[in-house]
């Protein structure tokens, strides 16, 4: 039931990210240049961080201009890079991304779904305002690796990921409770009878092989 009511509020945002896309009619088009109409749930600063921050990382793209206050989204390109049915397809993704699609209002014939667990713990106060607080972390950390690029002349790696770091801190707090936990036992249990509690000993040397796996396989690898 649980599956069924995530896949019916999937589909419910799917509909509405659809709706805000044929939203977006084309307000001007020339060579190289094309201006929408924006529809009010992409009017915000955040949605407009999301679609000029979407659009300029793609390549033949120079210059992206939001006017939320007009409700305008204007893209130039170079066409002999990229045409418009791949800014597009671009566009038609990161609608669905710029705007909290529950919040949006249902699109015509949508049937209300009822929330599921997930979705109420997300929609949560705390959660949203942690989420927020990653976000504003991770936008300023770009911000500085970029004026850093700018100063240096070169890009420079991505450096520390704030959500891999937050992980790596979780398995490490979740290590250090479960050894804390179990301090007595490994003290005058495990070590003075390994073989007794063999398969102790396997699952902590497992578990350390998954966490040593985990951060290898999470360092990037630098190109020479």
């Amino acid at each position: 039931m649980i599956g069924g009511r995530g896949k019916a509020a999937q589909a419910a945002r799917e509909a509405r990210a659809k709706v805000l896309w044929q939203a977006m009619t084309v307000r001007h088009r020339s060579k190289g240049h094309v201006r929408f109409d924006l529809p009010e749930p992409l009017c915000t600063p955040q949605a407009a961080l999301v679609l000029a921050g979407g659009l300029e990382g793609m390549e033949g793209v120079y210059r992206v201009h939001v006017f939320s206050g007009q409700g305008k989204l204007s893209i130039r390109w170079f066409e002999d890079v990229c045409t418009l049915a791949d800014i597009a397809r671009l566009l038609a993704g990161l609608v669905g991304e710029a705007v909290d699609l529950d919040q949006v209002p249902p699109a015509p014939g949508e049937e209300p779904v009822e929330p599921s667990w997930l979705d109420r713990l997300k929609a949560a106060a705390p959660v949203r305002a942690m989420r927020q607080r990653y976000d504003d972390l991770k936008a300023k950390a770009d911000v500085v690796r970029q004026i850093v690029a700018i100063k240096t002349g070169k890009p420079i790696p991505g450096g520390v990921d704030l959500q891999e770091w937050i992980i790596h801190f979780l398995n490490d707090l979740v290590a250090f409770y479960l050894i804390r936990q179990h301090w007595d036992r490994i003290v005058g249990q495990w070590l003075p009878r390994p073989w007794a509690f063999r398969y102790q000993w396997m699952t902590v040397i497992y578990l350390t092989f998954l966490l040593v796996r985990y951060r290898k396989g999470a360092v990037p690898k630098v190109k020479k």
